[in-house]
């Protein structure tokens, strides 16, 4: 028997571990990688594991590649498990842990399914990746394909945060931002066979982040907490996690039998948690799914049955909170841990603080969070977290003057948004930008603004003309291309 295959979760069917079919062919269920673990069991030891280095791969046994020099790795996993001693007093409960994922190459714990599947790729002699990411699987697309030397194109339809943006074109990764999914669609199509398409439910991708589980326990001494908090998305990663810890009970390494899976949605978007709430066993498209948390917005999630069963076999639980609370979370745990996490990482520590004040958390449990990405991946939040709001856009004015933003700069998207709604002249724009943007700016300032707006072709002025008394002036309106500038970037949720 095979040490490492696909089988169908369905019908049991298996397949070779080197086959790139996305779903069974016999019953269009999904795939997963199933081991020989009896074999693992006499092969490896947990001293063997420990005295490896750091990183997703001192698992390889678990893993489904079948020769490490096929690896493509950016040194991803290893994380740091801290302690939370001053959260923990905060939120009430004896002991805490964040699982620091923001260390990882990219930024995000995807890294850890991005390496196997890339390897996976290099192994099965892959030339070319395409993907739509959701969040932050295009950034790590980009980087482990830069990594491996293979093509990457990266499909974006409407939304992305703009620090993800700038990492899949530094990686040279080739981003096309078109208008709607449908038009995705078929450009994805149209590469059928000539590339392979990656998505979060893709096996190999999802063996990765089961070792999430693999270090949580590891790190704490091979005992796994009481409990897990994860953000759920797609549903991969909650029931990858669970199928870490069950791994590791298969090879005799930890004993089993408490970890309670917890997952944690916005109320925004929170298909899972309704599902659960029902006692369903089907999740339910969230329709109109809104939420500033980017990663977790996932209004179909197509794991969601598998997040549904980790949570119930595990006697866990799910919750929903709202933006407003992962939004304190982010402050909260930077401000007293050093963690400066994005919005769908905080949703971890948001969703504990709920879960303790409704009494479904024990105060004397061991609590892992899972922190999946950095703060700095997210722009607008890294923005709102700021109280003096005022101060920051002085701040990026100074900056703007001094050369250090883009040729645009925001200051002329500011007036370009003004324009949008209405005509207006130079004086009422400056009264705009002084009252609406809470910008201080002089009003020669903001003619040269509109003067090099009007050489780039983005605005027109009209013929002067007399308003009161001696009074002329010149009203100033978008030009085609303008609107086309500004909706364009419009697009991209900054």
């Amino acid at each position: 028997m095979a040490r490492k295959k696909l089988k169908c979760i369905n019908c049991d069917r298996t397949y070779p571990v080197n086959a790139f079919i996305p779903i069974c062919p016999e019953c269009n269920s999904r795939l997963t990688v199933a081991y020989d673990y009896e074999a693992i069991k006499e092969q490896l030891s947990k001293s063997q594991i420990e005295s490896r280095g750091l990183g997703v791969w001192k698992y390889f046994e678990l893993l489904p590649l079948e020769a490490e020099s096929n690896i493509v790795s950016l040194g991803e996993g290893g994380t740091f498990l801290q302690r939370c001693d001053g959260l923990a007093r905060m939120l009430g409960i004896r002991e805490l842990y964040v699982k620091n994922e923001t260390t990882n190459p990219s930024g995000s714990f995807i890294d850890r399914g991005m390496t196997v599947l890339v390897s996976k790729a290099e192994e099965g002699n892959v030339k070319s990746l395409h993907c739509i990411p959701t969040g932050n699987l295009g950034a790590s697309l980009a980087a482990y394909s830069a990594r491996a030397g293979l093509k990457c194109t990266i499909f974006l339809s409407s939304k992305v945060d703009l620090g993800k943006l700038y990492q899949m074109i530094a990686y040279n990764a080739e981003v096309l931002l078109e208008n709607s999914f449908e038009a995705v669609r078929l450009k994805m199509e149209r590469r059928h066979g000539e590339s392979l398409l990656v998505t979060p439910v893709n096996p190999f991708f999802m063996e990765g982040e089961k070792t999430l589980g693999f270090e949580v326990c590891e790190q704490l001494g091979w005992i796994p907490p009481s409990r897990i908090v994860v953000p759920m998305g797609t549903g991969g990663l909650i029931s990858m996690v669970w199928k870490g810890i069950r791994e590791l009970t298969y090879i005799g390494f930890v004993n089993q039998g408490f970890t309670k899976i917890t997952g944690v949605q916005a109320e925004g978007c929170s298909p899972i948690v309704e599902a659960f709430k029902k006692g369903g066993e089907e999740v339910e498209t969230f329709e109109e799914a809104e939420t500033f948390a980017t990663d977790i917005r996932v209004g179909e999630p197509p794991l969601g049955e598998a997040a549904l069963r980790a949570i119930r076999d595990s006697k866990g639980t799910a919750i929903a909170v709202s933006d407003s609370e992962i939004l304190e979370a982010t402050r909260t745990l930077a401000k007293t841990e050093g963690v400066f996490a994005e919005p769908a990482a905080a949703s971890t520590v948001a969703g504990l603080k709920r879960l303790i004040e409704v009494g479904e958390v024990d105060r004397d449990e061991e609590i892992v969070c899972l922190i999946t990405g950095a703060g700095l991946k997210d722009l607008y939040t890294a923005r709102r977290m700021i109280n003096d709001r005022r101060r920051v856009k002085m701040l990026v004015y100074g900056a703007e003057r001094k050369g250090l933003t883009t040729k645009l700069g925001d200051t002329k998207m500011w007036i370009l948004s003004i324009l949008a709604d209405r005509e207006l002249h130079g004086y009422g724009i400056w009264r705009s930008l002084m009252s609406d943007w809470s910008l201080k700016i002089s009003i020669p300032s903001v003619y040269q603004h509109i003067s090099e707006l009007e050489a780039l072709g983005l605005l027109r002025r009209s013929e002067a003309y007399v308003v009161t008394g001696n009074r002329r002036r010149r009203y100033c309106s978008l030009t085609e291309r303008g609107r086309e500038t500004l909706n364009t970037l419009g697009k991209i949720e900054i």
